[in-house]
């Protein structure tokens, strides 16, 4: 028997859909819905936070709650795309007026910054701000030594081509890792090596070896929230990596791009337990803050003068620095400490969708997969037995209307890759992920139903 705020939650939902309500408009209050209904205020609220779970409406504080200013799907559910496959949140999914105000204050800050400003290191009054908002997360630095640009793509693309003080050529990067690196590295040349990551990490023993015989330029890590695993480094591997690091003379460079969002204490960043000396770190606040493309790298100083350099040469190539409208952006949302605010309304949406994931995990095992991750981030990776064809299934669920990202994809070669596909949540809601992980357990059961029969040579 349907209960009485999912015929509510309904009721407002098929309205939305049939276009009644106009993007952004308010909503009836709860005690005009406990009225209309007969029901209690408990009960109403329970309904608009399924709207909520399915990115419908939001809600402001002492308001009351509000239309999603998207366009609204007006299929049905049972043909509706479910988009495991994508990194970034939806624009249009994540509540706007906080950025709205932030925008009109950005506005003001750029009428006094004179277009002729040092546009390589980033904004003065946002690279003052940063060590204290850095400070938070265990990262300690000066002004001098961060640089504000759009992104961790560009700052590794700098740190690529530029020489080190090591004299080394080798980058060293987690397999997998993040498909987009893969691809660039290979692209260009580099000479690269791999470490097998997996739900406990990494061998130390193995890295340790790779420092000691080869000539590592610097380590790609991703600590936290790692993609495509969705795993994080337990406390003691980060220390020891950065013991490695400086043992060895190997830079570390440290991609925390989730950073200010992490469930469980899995310790503080490679950075936090190095001599800072061999750190480079990185963090980007894209998934958080998608609408301004904002990134900031931590430089040690004896690399400014090369980096700095190198980062004047990618001008002729792009871009490296943000608007400085994205700057002034940022810069009111800490210091008005909305940043916190929307982090921790984050936070709270991604914890339901984690743990919705998470009941559906223990179901693998019966076709002989298994899930890694899921712990913190958007994402988490199915490891398929040898009998399914990667290929195949993701085929196959796409026909389900269902998106997943091939596993091959997050691997250099052959030798490192690891069957699988990646799951993201970022586009999905709790609704989307009960409905999608039944249908993703069906097709492994029809696929392995379908394998031929082993012959058994006489």
């Amino acid at each position: 028997m349907e209960k009485a705020y999912e015929r509510i939650a309904a009721a407002i939902e098929r309205s939305i859909r049939e276009g009644r309500f106009q993007p952004r408009e308010k909503l009836p209050s709860v005690r005009e819905l406990s009225a209309t209904y007969g029901v209690s205020k408990n009960t109403v609220v329970k309904a608009y936070e399924t709207l909520k779970s399915k990115h419908l409406v939001y809600s402001v504080p002492q308001s009351g709650c509000y239309i999603l200013g998207h366009r609204l799907r007006l299929e049905q559910p049972e043909t509706m795309i479910i988009d495991f496959s994508r990194g970034n949140p939806l624009l249009d999914t994540i509540y706007t007026p906080d950025l709205k105000h932030c925008l009109d204050r950005a506005i003001d800050i750029c009428n006094t910054n004179s277009s002729d400003w040092h546009e390589l290191y980033g904004v003065p009054s946002l690279r003052k701000l940063l060590p204290k908002y850095l400070a938070d997360y265990q990262v300690f630095t000066t002004p001098e030594n961060i640089f504000v640009n759009l992104g961790v793509q560009q700052a590794l693309n700098i740190l690529n081509n530029m020489p080190f003080p090591n004299k080394k050529e080798i980058i060293l990067i987690e397999q997998p890792t993040f498909r987009y690196y893969n691809q660039f590295l290979k692209s260009s040349g580099t000479k690269i090596l791999g470490i097998p990551r997996g739900p406990a990490g990494i061998d130390l023993d193995f890295l340790e070896d790779l420092f000691k015989k080869e000539k590592i330029k610097f380590f790609y890590t991703v600590p936290n929230s790692h993609n495509p695993l969705g795993t994080c480094y337990p406390k003691q591997q980060r220390k020891s990596i950065a013991q490695l690091a400086e043992k060895y003379d190997v830079y570390i460079v440290e991609d925390d791009y989730f950073g200010d969002i992490l469930f469980g204490d899995h310790g503080d960043p490679i950075y936090s337990y190095g001599d800072h000396k061999h750190h480079i770190y990185l963090k980007s606040l894209i998934k958080i803050i998608p609408w301004i493309r904002v990134g900031i790298t931590v430089v040690p100083s004896f690399l400014l003068p090369i980096f700095t350099e190198y980062a004047r040469y990618s001008y002729y190539n792009s871009y490296f620095s943000p608007s400085l409208v994205s700057q002034a952006t940022l810069e009111i949302y800490i210091r008005s400490n909305l940043l916190k605010k929307h982090i921790s309304s984050i936070k709270r949406d991604l914890s339901a969708r984690l743990e919705c994931l998470k009941t559906h995990f223990t179901d693998a095992a019966k076709y002989g997969a298994e899930w890694v991750g899921g712990e913190s981030g958007f994402y988490c990776y199915l490891q398929l037995p040898d009998c399914i064809n990667e290929a195949q299934l993701v085929e196959n669920l796409k026909k389900r209307n269902i998106l997943v990202t091939p596993g091959i994809e997050c691997f250099i070669d052959s030798h490192y890759y690891k069957k699988g596909i990646r799951l993201s949540v970022a586009r999905t809601s709790v609704a989307d992920i009960n409905r999608g992980m039944p249908e993703i357990y069906r097709e492994l059961s029809a696929l392995r139903q379908n394998m031929p029969p082993v012959v058994l040579q006489s």
